[in-house]
């Protein structure tokens, strides 16, 4: 790769968008030339959108149309830019929802860019990103914890890298209806959140556990309103400590009720989900040993920006996630670049006819690069055993969508065509990547011989039809063979398969 190749420039303006259980953000920033942030534009709305929830989580109507209303209003100052320039990503809330899928398809469109739900892993790796850009990094090992709406990421890492992530369902918005439903804060329901709390923490506790960094930080809403109440008060001169935190829950429950809630500091929007905050945040310093707490401006919003920077300069976690993937599980990396070869080859031959989105071609790469992962555990099936790992499995860097895209391309990259796993997509996926499937498909099968020779076929394709032609191989006889039988199976998905 030459230097003009690797170091592209920057875009102008970038936002990101952090739909939280609790509130939306919205944050624009310039670029200069050398990749140097200066935010130039924030929004916050209070959503409450895990609030919208019921016991079966569905979304109430109400609170749905709130948050979509938040979108276009956000879309307004953004909508303009282009889609490199933007990330938008849902959090806890979006990962639970029910039919989810066809609430984003109205996100998307109100806020005119596309929306990634990621996973609790993902969120937590871009969470320590935002913060670590935001302090210094010479104390060693940090730990940062994140307590949002539904979910409480913890983080410890050094420098600008995570080394272990989690993130436990439990958040400001859900503890609070699950331990003061009717406002109650008397002690008995402290007590009750915070026995539920300390087990749920229990198996994270050692390796989160003090002797296992130096310094501890804050970068949620609700620790940040926990640090003005102790200013406010002047129950610490520096940062958090968990007797201030205990003096906040007293006078709390001295107020008797959340309706009653008065304290300097707390804004009154933060008012109704702080009582489930604090009980987090004190569950986490009694479990995890926190003796001092700082606090970073950076979180999760910021993450997504310096993530977007380093995937415009070719500095992408998924590529790093991918190897590791590779290394774990034993890959033979020489075969899959001989299949990565000939499928980028092709791609580049029908991504114009065939409508491919230029950027279509990673996922593509990746799926090339991963397609015998299951190799390690069986051979017959091991499409089937690759895909199942790829669906669940936690990878840095890609969103759930992203992460569903290969395991489906794994999943039917070779025997016959499950007419089922594209219907796993939504509708406007399914033919992007019924064409992707296709090249995976093929240039697998061009390789099945695992000999080290390099086959670029000439394609010529119409919407439903690929014709093969130069088959350069060794082996051409028997890859003639195998194209007949994957011709009957393409046939069947109403594909037509011709080679010369």
């Amino acid at each position: 790769m030459t230097d003009q190749q690797k170091y592209q420039p920057y875009p102008e303006t970038i936002a990101a968008v952090d739909l939280g259980s609790n509130s939306f953000h919205l944050i624009v920033a310039r670029v200069d030339e050398l990749g140097n942030i200066t935010m130039i534009d924030q929004l916050k709305e209070m959503v409450r959108l895990r609030g919208g929830l019921n016991s079966n989580n569905d979304m109430d109507e109400v609170i749905a149309k709130k948050a979509l209303d938040c979108l276009e209003r956000f879309g307004d100052r953004i909508r303009h830019l282009p889609k490199d320039a933007v990330r938008a990503a849902g959090t806890n809330t979006l990962r639970s929802m029910n039919k989810a899928n066809s609430f984003l398809h109205k996100a998307n469109a109100a806020l005119g860019h596309r929306i990634e739900i990621i996973p609790g892993h993902e969120e937590a790796r871009l969470v320590y990103l935002g913060v670590s850009h935001t302090i210094s990094d010479d104390e060693g090992k940090q730990l940062v914890i994140d307590i949002g709406g539904g979910s409480t990421e913890f983080i410890i890492g050094k420098n600008f890298e995570s080394l272990n992530v989690e993130s436990l369902n439990i958040g400001s918005v859900s503890i609070t209806k699950r331990f003061f439903p009717d406002g109650d804060l008397s002690d008995d329901k402290w007590q009750s959140a915070n026995t539920a709390l300390r087990l749920e923490i229990i198996p994270i506790q050692q390796a989160f556990s003090a002797n296992n960094w130096q310094t501890a930080i804050g970068s949620s809403g609700t620790i940040k309103a926990a640090r003005a109440i102790i200013l406010e008060a002047g129950l610490s001169q520096f940062g958090i400590s968990l007797d201030a935190l205990y003096q906040i829950r007293d006078k709390l429950i001295l107020m008797g009720n959340i309706n009653n809630i008065q304290l300097d500091g707390l804004k009154e929007d933060r008012a109704p989900v702080f009582a489930g905050g604090l009980a987090v945040l004190i569950a986490a310093f009694e479990a995890l040993k926190i003796e001092h707490m700082t606090i970073s401006e950076g979180a999760l919003r910021e993450g997504l920006l310096y993530d977007m920077l380093g995937r415009i300069q070719h500095e992408d976690v998924r590529d790093r996630t991918v190897q590791d993937f590779m290394q774990r599980f034993s890959i033979d990396s020489l075969q899959a670049q001989r299949v990565k070869d000939t499928a980028l080859h092709c791609f580049k031959q029908v991504r114009k006819s065939w409508d491919i989105p230029k950027r279509r071609k990673n996922t593509l790469s990746w799926a090339c690069d991963l397609h015998e992962l299951g190799l390690s555990i069986t051979h017959d099936k091991h499409h089937l055993q690759g895909a199942h790992i790829l669906q669940y499995a936690d990878m840095p860097g890609f969103s759930r969508r992203r992460q569903h895209w290969l395991a489906v391309l794994v999943k039917g990259h070779r025997k016959k065509i499950d007419p089922d796993i594209l219907n796993s997509l939504p509708e406007d996926e399914r033919d992007v990547m019924r064409y992707l499937m296709i090249i995976l498909r093929l240039s697998v099968l061009l390789h099945r011989s695992r000999l080290d020779e390099t086959i670029l076929p000439d394609i010529e394709c119409s919407s439903d039809s690929l014709h093969l032609r130069s088959l350069n191989s060794e082996e051409k006889a028997l890859i003639e063979a195998d194209l007949l039988q994957e011709k009957a199976w393409l046939e069947k998905s109403g594909f037509k398969l011709f080679f010369t």
